[in-house]
Order: C-alpha cells, then structure tokens, then sequence
C-alpha cells in the first residue's frame, strides 16, 4: 500500500465499471479496496449464501 495515512472515506462503497471495490476519501481521491472482480464476486457471493462470515474478512 502506497499511502501510509488513514483516509476518511466521503462516499459510500461502490462497485465501479471494472468490478473493483471503491470510495472516494476526503482528499477527493477515489481509492481501490478490493481491485480483483473474481475475488469480489467471490466475497459477494459468500456473504449472499449465508452471512457468516466470523472468521473472513468480515466484510
């Protein structure tokens, strides 16, 4: 990670037109937290079947 510094998000979490998990923090910088449309489809898709997720990443 390149910013070492905590960023306050502004915006709500968005999934943009390439699949990546985003917001834009109070710097007006829109940040990547999840960059791979295969993973987030995946924790998408663990969250849908059961919302257990104790013990994941918690999202």
């Amino acid at each position: 990670m390149q910013d070492s510094e905590a960023v306050v998000p502004m915006t709500a979490l968005v999934v943009d037109a390439e699949g990546r998990l985003t917001y834009v923090g109070e710097d007006g910088r829109r940040r990547v937290i999840v960059g791979d449309r295969d993973l987030l489809r995946r924790v998408q898709q663990i969250r849908d079947e059961n919302w257990d997720l104790e013990g994941g990443c918690g999202i």
